[in-house]
Order: structure tokens, then sequence, then C-alpha cells
């Protein structure tokens, strides 16, 4: 059996937030993929996330570790990465 678990998580928020675009405008990931020469499209209805005007698909956000499959990813970080408690 395979993991059925589609969730992903923001290892570090950091100021991303997720969107999905709505239309067929020519934006374009902020990362190339690996051995690539252009930057890559996003697609009409694609996940992605955004920090000011940095754009960036899921697989460059995994690739680059700022989301994760690891649900219990909070408890892998060192303590200047994690909030400050109240």
């Amino acid at each position: 059996m395979g993991n059925d678990e589609h969730r992903l998580y923001l290892s570090n928020n950091d100021g991303w937030e997720a969107h999905v675009k709505p239309d067929a405008s020519r934006e374009y990931c902020y990362f190339k993929t690996p051995g690539d020469e252009h930057f890559h499209l996003l697609m009409i209805g694609e996940i992605y996330l955004q920090k000011g005007h940095e754009k960036c698909c899921l697989n460059c956000a995994t690739r680059h570790g700022f989301i994760t499959q690891e649900r219990m990813h909070w408890q892998n970080t060192t303590a200047a990465e994690q909030p400050p408690t109240p």
C-alpha cells in the first residue's frame, strides 16, 4: 500500500502564502529546475507559494525545503527556528 497522505506543510512560514493561479496570464516560478536555463510557467489552477513578488511552484518549494510532507516537521526545527512561546 502507498502513502495516501497528500498534506503539505510549510517548514517555516517566513511570509510565504499559498495561492491558486486563476487565469492564463504569463507568470513564472521564481526558481529554475536544475539543468534548465529558463524559468517555468505556472499553469491555470496550479497551487503555488508566494512571498512578495516571488512565486514558487510546489516542486521547487519542495526542492528548496519550503514545504514538506512530514507531519511532525515542527519537532525537527532548532530552538532558533521555533516561534517564541507566549
